[in-house]
């Protein structure tokens, strides 16, 4: 087997040759043959908060609080099925919540 060369010859000449391609001004009719950028849309986000919003309100009124168990680390951890599911699906539900509420926030057209 021949050893590796230092340096290789395509990587050398693809660096080394950085040079600007005229290209008789094709580059500037197709960007001004693009459409118009779009401005930022505020009904996407506001319907996406406003959905997480409504959601935070449901799970607050229909989530069985009264019914949970009391938060016991050792017993999640444990995997105690009468604690860990009723615990997990409030984790899951307020994670839904926070997830939609900070696409919204975070939303880029």
């Amino acid at each position: 087997m021949n050893a590796p060369e230092e340096k290789d010859p395509l990587d050398t000449l693809l660096r080394e040759q950085d040079v600007y391609v005229d290209d008789g001004g094709f580059t500037a009719r197709v960007m001004a043959a693009l459409p118009p950028r779009r401005r930022r849309s505020w009904l996407r986000p506001a319907l996406l908060l406003g959905a997480a919003a409504i959601g935070a309100v449901l799970a607050g009124r229909w989530l069985p609080w009264e019914s949970l168990p009391p938060l016991d680390l050792s017993a999640l951890l444990s995997l105690d099925s009468s604690v860990a599911i009723p615990w997990m699906s409030v984790l899951l539900v307020a994670a839904s919540i926070t997830w939609a509420a900070v696409a919204a926030v975070q939303w880029d057209d």
